[in-house]
């Protein structure tokens, strides 16, 4: 009686050994997978932080003459008109200082996409559409004023003043627009990162039942 109750014990011991051993295979397999999103996400929304940041230090009004000195100047200009157009020149000589960081950040936005859908998506044509906002004001600034001083009416000044620089429009909307987007991304990738502090089912699942069944072998 006691060889077939030992005999029965282990069979069973064996099929919960194969069952804890095969759910482990499954939870590795998906915590390596969970492991991947995770970084990702926390490597994303980080890029995102610093993005606004970036923007920030694009838009800043407090600019020098010397931050334009990478546009080549034309022959013959004298001292007052290089630093004037130098001057015009300031967003797009900080653009393409940043050039490198606005290339990688825009190239997570399909590996997002591919793995979270069109909403992780969005936030990034979000960002994007900030920067040709303020590409294009840049451009067509520099480009009417270079030669002319007084290349622009009033009203536009004032528009492409205010898409260039943060904090001269009421409720500046190229701010709004990258904090939305930050919301956006962290409502996909905070709740990921957090994850990573909880452990499987199969993991809890399989060490609660080792823990009964070879608890109440000892009882044999």
């Amino acid at each position: 009686m006691l060889a077939n109750l030992q005999n029965m014990a282990t069979l069973i011991a064996t099929a919960v050994g194969i069952y804890v051993a095969v759910g482990g295979l499954w939870s590795w397999r998906r915590e390596t997978t969970g492991k991947r999103d995770i970084e990702l996400c926390q490597m994303v929304i980080e890029k995102f932080y610093e993005a606004e940041h970036k923007i920030s230090v694009l838009r800043s009004p407090m600019s020098y003459v010397d931050e334009g000195e990478s546009r080549k100047p034309e022959p013959n200009e004298s001292e007052a008109e290089a630093d004037r157009r130098n001057f015009l020149f300031v967003p797009l000589a900080r653009f393409n200082q940043q050039f490198e960081f606005w290339s990688e950040f825009l190239a997570y936005k399909f590996r997002m996409r591919a793995l979270f859908g069109d909403e992780a998506a969005e936030a990034f044509n979000m960002v994007d559409q900030s920067l040709r906002s303020f590409r294009a004001a840049a451009i067509t600034r520099y480009q009417a004023l270079y030669r002319n001083p007084n290349g622009l009416n009033a009203e536009s000044s004032r528009h492409f003043e205010e898409t260039i620089w943060e904090g001269l429009a009421e409720n500046d909307p190229l701010s709004l627009n990258i904090k939305n987007a930050i919301i956006r991304m962290e409502a996909i990738c905070i709740p990921i990162v957090r994850s990573s502090n909880k452990p499987s089912l199969s993991r809890r699942l399989g060490r609660r039942i080792s823990f009964v069944w070879f608890n109440g072998l000892a009882g044999i």
